[in-house]
């Protein structure tokens, strides 16, 4: 994500909303995508979104650690990534009826992926940066596809066909909190929120973030009430609060990982926002929130 800006001043407010234009013109349309898929409830549509942009943020992980002059097993990484969106759409996506032996599938996945890196370093000959090269590939796994794929439960896991609305949702909250937090840290910004992680972030953006977020949970959940109305009353608050919480730790994480490897964006996968990774850093984070909250009040 972009960061929540210090207040700036003279020229400095052109280039601010230069950068927002786009930023406001990318988000608009893949908005747009994402409300006719949620429209029209094609799941699968959605399902395939959730898989192109993981796959791109992965790779794009694997990229700055290379550019940082570290070893990755990019393409074995991939495959995982792929095959663990593949096991999880075939055990809880599946058109023919749900598998029971959905989560069991993704453990014996895991542990595959886990073999699969010490497989790939026992026959590569080289010793040097082994223990790197294997930790870097299963952390890019479980940072991006495993954290992300809790999307795709949140899609099909929820009875009575109410997954893609609350996938939007969690969504919507995930980014309007940064969106609120960009505007607020924009017109009111003084104080730094993590000057070694994140220089531009700002306390004053942080309780934008959190403000709007939380007026968006009951506003939808209001706006919504057929689609949204197991959120309604103090579930709304405490999603709004949690979630938007979750969500700036897990942009933070993010930038904590750029800065590891000097890069200041993670791709340029959409103009005005960067890469698929900072499309998806913070959802990497309130997603599964979300579905563990969704559990634990029995809505799953």
């Amino acid at each position: 994500m972009k960061p929540w800006p210090i207040m700036p001043g003279g020229s400095a407010v052109l280039e601010v909303f230069r950068v927002f234009g786009w930023r406001l013109l990318s988000s608009l349309v893949l908005w747009s995508l994402v409300i006719a898929l949620v429209a029209l409830r094609y799941t699968n549509g959605v399902f395939l979104l959730i898989a192109v942009v993981g796959v791109a943020a992965q790779r794009e992980f694997y990229l700055s650690q290379r550019a940082a002059g570290r070893t990755v097993f990019l393409k074995t990484g991939l495959l995982a990534g792929i095959l663990l969106y593949a096991a999880t759409f075939i055990a809880v996506g599946s058109p023919y009826g749900r598998f029971p032996i959905a989560f069991t599938g993704e453990a014996g996945l895991i542990l595959l992926v886990i073999l699969g890196a010490l497989t790939r370093r026992v026959f590569e000959g080289k010793i040097e940066g082994a223990t790197e090269a294997m930790a870097l590939t299963l952390f890019g796994f479980f940072y991006v596809p495993y954290l992300l794929n809790y999307a795709i439960k949140i899609l099909f896991c929820v009875p009575g066909g109410a997954g893609i609305p609350l996938l939007a949702f969690a969504v919507a909250i995930t980014k309007l909190t940064d969106i609120g937090a960009y505007i607020a840290g924009t017109l009111l910004g003084r104080h730094k929120l993590s000057p070694v992680i994140s220089p531009k972030k700002t306390w004053e953006g942080l309780v934008g973030g959190v403000l709007v977020a939380m007026a968006a949970s009951v506003g939808l959940v209001k706006l919504f009430p057929e689609a949204l109305g197991t959120l309604a009353g103090s579930h709304a608050w405490t999603l709004g609060l949690v979630l938007s919480g979750v969500s700036v730790i897990g942009d933070l994480g993010e930038s904590v990982v750029k800065r590891d490897a000097h890069v200041k964006d993670s791709g340029r996968f959409i103009p005005g926002i960067g890469g698929a990774l900072d499309l998806v850093d913070s959802l990497l984070f309130s997603l599964p929130v979300f579905y563990g909250y969704l559990v634990l009040t029995g809505r799953v």
